[in-house]
């Protein structure tokens, strides 16, 4: 299912964390699930000040930044890939739907890029504290 990819392709990790720069992409909905903008929202400080008033940003929105490949803990530096996305694929196991969400970042995301639709299926139950907390069993 994985698709053929690059290693020096400048792909996003569509779960980055808030800083300037980082694309606004998706809001968390009340279910816990996230509601994907129709065009992604480059953050600045000022979104950066006012969104860590509150809960954690990165527990109420999804960002997405440029995918930092070898230099990210969660890179398969074997198979030249994000090692992270296969296991929220098989953590989570959404069936394919018929017809994907919009997504402002598909294009350029690195989970599609790897995954495909599976990766589309899942996407939308992930938050950064669930990456931390799949993390942490995985590691453990």
């Amino acid at each position: 299912m994985s698709q053929q990819i690059k290693p020096s392709e400048n792909l996003l990790c569509p779960s980055s964390i808030l800083k300037p720069g980082a694309s606004l992409f998706g809001i968390v909905n009340t279910e816990g699930t996230v509601d994907y903008l129709p065009e992604a929202i480059k953050v600045d400080s000022t979104f950066v000040d006012e969104a860590k008033k509150g809960r954690t940003p990165e527990a109420r929105f999804r960002f997405a930044g440029n995918c930092a490949k070898s230099g990210c803990g969660q890179w398969d530096k074997e198979g030249h890939q994000c090692s992270l996305v296969g296991r929220i694929v098989s953590a989570l196991d959404n069936p394919i739907q018929a017809k994907l969400q919009d997504c402002a970042i598909r294009s350029g995301c690195r989970w599609f890029a790897q995954q495909g639709s599976l990766a589309c299926a899942n996407c939308n139950e992930v938050m950064r504290n669930i990456e931390t907390k799949m993390l942490e069993t995985t590691t453990t």
